[in-house]
């Protein structure tokens, strides 16, 4: 779709990127960087209605401004039907997709021991096997190559209470190497970018979890809350080629959280 606005530029001009996960909080900052930077986007989420649906109407009509095409898919990565839809409708309008950022996840929070079979379902078929499943998707639109990056999060290293999506985190970043190893010869570099505290919704909802830890890291004294943007910054870089010697890491990017 031609726009009369400005022209594109940057470091993605003429590139796709699928953003899981990209209606709010950090796919919503990670989608704006790809857009400033010349990047088309296809923009994935769940609902089409509501604030999600909203913002993604804002985001699509940002691309335009500057110049970029960008759409949404509907889809539930935990649903494989959806996974597979989606990759159905995309291979109507798309010959290749360079980029995707798997930033989707779920998680209720509580301890394990309070788990039910749903809570499991929920954990394991958002986080761990819905990523799978796109990666699956996404590879025969990158014959010639690409990059995919995941978003995991500090529990992933450190325990912390009532998070039980730390563990699903975990494999996630050890998942990025073993993907790494098997796409090399493929040409798609797959990476990861370990998130501290960001400033979305979820940051309140940990609030509550996590009673006093807020004010525990005043005391500290440092800023220890990111940005959505700051996070948006790295996955950006890794998607470009100034990052072509990195492959199969997983970035820490959490303003030295894990240092206390």
């Amino acid at each position: 779709m031609e726009t009369l606005h400005s022209k594109p530029k940057g470091q993605h001009v003429g590139k796709v990127a699928l953003i899981t996960g990209g209606s709010r909080g950090i796919g919503e900052a990670i989608v704006k960087e790809l857009i400033d930077e010349g990047c088309d986007v296809i923009i994935n989420h769940r609902r089409n209605i509501g604030k999600g649906a909203a913002q993604v109407k804002q985001l699509i009509e940002y691309a335009e401004e500057k110049g970029v095409n960008a759409c949404n898919v509907l889809a539930d990565i935990s649903q494989r039907k959806d996974v597979e839809k989606m990759f159905s409708q995309l291979e109507k309008d798309y010959e290749k997709i360079d980029y995707l950022v798997l930033n989707a996840g779920q998680t209720p929070f509580k301890e394990f021991q309070d788990f039910n079979k749903s809570d499991w379902k929920m954990l394991l078929d958002t986080n761990l096997v819905g990523n799978v499943g796109c990666v699956q998707g996404v590879l025969p639109f990158m014959k010639e190559g690409g990059s995919i990056v995941f978003i995991t999060s500090t529990g992933s290293r450190r325990v912390m209470p009532r998070y039980p999506m730390g563990v699903m985190k975990a494999a996630l970043e050890h998942l990025v190497r073993y993907l790494d190893y098997e796409l090399h010869d493929k040409g798609v570099r797959v990476n990861g970018v370990c998130g501290g505290l960001v400033k979305t919704d979820t940051l309140e909802q940990l609030e509550t979890v996590w009673p006093g830890f807020m004010q525990m890291l005043e005391i500290r004294g440092r800023d220890f809350l990111l940005d959505p943007r700051e996070l948006a910054n790295v996955v950006s870089f890794l998607c470009s080629e100034k990052a072509s010697a990195i492959q199969g890491t997983v970035i820490l990017a959490d303003r030295g959280i894990t240092l206390e």
